[in-house]
């Protein structure tokens, strides 16, 4: 069955104060700066509506330490509250909150028409994964977005079907990723009445689609850079 929604990637050049931030952090340590050096990934972002704050958590990824502490830094010296609750190498995950909240800001505002999935920021401006279900709505829509991608079928193809799942699930549960293992692949394909190949070729798909949604969702370095590669100029 066809999907009946698109996925597009859409660089939203106005101005935010966190994409600010990391603009001048790494513009204040090299002007040959990579746009892909560090990137921040909003996380269940909501607006207090007693305090009319800005409150949420807020994933920075970044290729140097130095790189972190400087961001950490000037959300100290612009007043942005944070507080560490996940590090990581390479990653942290920041409680935030603040006040100071754009009009317009496109993270909090709904769009007719759009729904944010993901919102990524990096040294351009904020990149918004809108999901549609009218394609051409997005291409006409007419703001400082533009599209720099492609379509749900392509985007959404790491998705397991339900026959990678039951059996992967199978696998994992007999102890076939355990270490050591507790079975092998040819006991496993007798117990599925699976040929070896077969039950081969569905494990490594479903394990290739797992790395690439891990690389998608933990280490967005490697996306982001793909899509930056494809924007309009």
């Amino acid at each position: 069955m066809a999907n009946s929604f698109h996925i597009t990637y859409a660089l939203y050049k106005s101005e935010c104060i966190i994409a600010n931030i990391f603009r001048n952090v790494v513009r204040s340590l090299r002007e040959d700066f990579r746009d892909d050096e560090l990137l921040g990934r909003f996380i269940g972002v909501r607006t207090n509506r007693d305090e009319g704050a800005l409150e949420g958590y807020f994933k920075v990824s970044f290729k140097q330490s130095e790189l972190l502490d400087r961001v950490l830094a000037s959300l100290m010296e612009y007043r942005i509250l944070y507080k560490i609750v996940y590090k990581g190498s390479g990653n942290v995950v920041l409680w935030f909150k603040h006040s100071k909240i754009c009009k317009l800001c496109q993270v909090v505002h709904a769009t007719s028409g759009f729904t944010p999935k993901t919102v990524f920021v990096t040294l351009l401006g904020l990149i918004f994964e809108f999901i549609s279900r009218d394609r051409s709505k997005m291409e006409n829509y007419s703001t400082p977005l533009y599209q720099v991608s492609r379509s749900a079928n392509e985007m959404m193809g790491y998705l397991l079907t339900a026959r990678e799942r039951e059996i992967l699930y199978y696998a994992y549960t007999k102890g076939y990723y355990s270490q050591p293992r507790s079975v092998t692949l040819r006991q496993l394909a007798v117990e599925l009445g699976l040929s070896k190949s077969t039950l081969n070729e569905i494990l490594r798909s479903a394990e290739r689609k797992i790395v690439i949604a891990y690389m998608r969702h933990d280490l967005p370095h490697p996306i982001v850079s793909k899509i930056l590669m494809r924007k309009a100029v």
